[in-house]
């Protein structure tokens, strides 16, 4: 199928920064169809191999995707420069201006107002924070996500960390299980397994919100394919 890729610059209120992003459908996608945020990692962007492989994969199934380069990633580093550590706060406060973006310029495709995230990693840190305490996001799509930022080699300032794990979100565990899916691989060798049965439990998860693989590692080899399978049907709910 071919994946038409539409660039697009989504403008910062009050600065002089665009991130640039992409947003990939079909000929074959509605007129009107739900948004997918393809959320991407620390260090990775849309253009990156698995950004772009499960945001075309998304779109070959009838829905837009919009994947950005957060701060310092990818073509907005352009403008912010490299150094993604002194944009980290403003990289979480980004995801929200994206999502005011989609619902103030994508109306005349945007179906229903449904908007959805999806991301790994870092991606999905920001997807449990973020996304998570933002209403307008219907559904929430996190893989192998970090559960507690104090665990990592990297040592983030204690302000950072407050906003970015997971840990410190209110859970609010009345409708998690028709809005959030999970999943991790228990060889991925840079986060550990364990997470995913910390963020179910924090997050209030039933077993069928919790996908879990024995190998595959931190990129789901093997498995990508199931991976949209049981997304596409978790959407569909």
């Amino acid at each position: 199928m071919n994946i038409i890729e539409e660039i697009v610059d989504i403008p910062i209120a009050g600065t002089n920064l665009n991130l640039k992003g992409s947003i990939y459908y079909s000929e074959q996608t509605p007129k009107k169809a739900p948004f997918i945020i393809n959320v991407a990692g620390l260090k990775m962007h849309r253009g990156k191999f698995l950004e772009k492989f499960f945001s075309e994969q998304f779109a070959s199934k009838g829905f837009y995707v919009l994947g950005y380069d957060h701060r310092a990633h990818g073509e907005t580093s352009k403008q912010t420069g490299s150094l993604w550590l002194k944009h980290l706060k403003e990289i979480f406060n980004d995801i929200n201006r994206v999502i005011s973006w989609i619902l103030e310029t994508q109306r005349p495709r945007l179906l229903n107002d449904r908007i959805f995230m999806f991301g790994r990693s870092f991606g999905g840190a920001m997807i449990l924070t973020k996304g998570y305490s933002d209403n307008r996001v219907k559904k929430l799509i996190a893989l192998c996500t970090r559960y507690d930022y104090h665990t990592t080699t990297v040592k983030f300032p204690e302000d950072i960390i407050s906003k970015i794990s997971p840990i410190n979100v209110e859970e609010k565990k009345g409708d998690n299980n028709s809005r959030i899916l999970i999943a991790h691989c228990r060889d991925d060798k840079f986060i550990p397994f364990e997470n995913l049965e910390q963020i179910k439990d924090h997050f209030g998860l039933s077993d069928s919100n919790v996908i879990k693989y024995d190998i595959g590692g931190h990129a789901f080899s093997g498995h990508r394919e199931d991976i949209i399978r049981r997304v596409i049907e978790f959407l569909k709910i």
